[in-house]
């Protein structure tokens, strides 16, 4: 079966979110998740996996914390989502952490659906967002124009 890919933008502090929201994708039956690493060892090849999976993806979702709102590989997968084109704008949702609200800058800042925050309840938050994605994509695969 086709399904919808999403790619799940993130830092290795936030792991924990990142692990999380992937479990609530691939439990869907139309959607998976796609994390490429943070490969310290190899990093010199992630910039070309990290493209090769964006441009396949229907779906982006940073999760912008404390931690990534100034990672580079997080501000760089959003740049190349935006830069590239591949995913409709109505396919990106940052979730995000409710403290760096007024820290965004850039494509993310008023470009996008920002309706995805969260203080302590991220899973709550990430839920919701994998239950409109679920209704969004339900018919994916059969008769979905994108």
């Amino acid at each position: 079966m086709n399904k919808v890919k999403v790619f799940i933008s993130y830092c290795t502090a936030d792991s924990d979110k990142k692990d999380s929201l992937k479990n609530l994708i691939n439990n869907c039956e139309k959607l998976e998740a796609i994390v490429v690493p943070e490969e310290q060892s190899n990093l010199e090849y992630n910039p070309e996996k990290i493209k090769k999976h964006l441009d396949k993806c229907k779906v982006f979702l940073p999760i912008l914390t404390s931690n990534s709102i100034h990672n580079q590989w997080v501000n760089q997968e959003i740049g190349y989502t935006f830069g590239s084109n591949k995913i409709q704008m109505d396919n990106i949702y940052p979730i995000i952490e409710k403290g760096i609200s007024s820290d965004l800058k850039g494509f993310i800042s008023n470009s996008v659906d920002l309706n995805y925050r969260y203080e302590n309840d991220f899973n709550a938050v990430a839920e919701r967002l994998v239950n409109k994605l679920k209704e969004k994509f339900k018919n994916y695969g059969e008769y979905y124009i994108s």
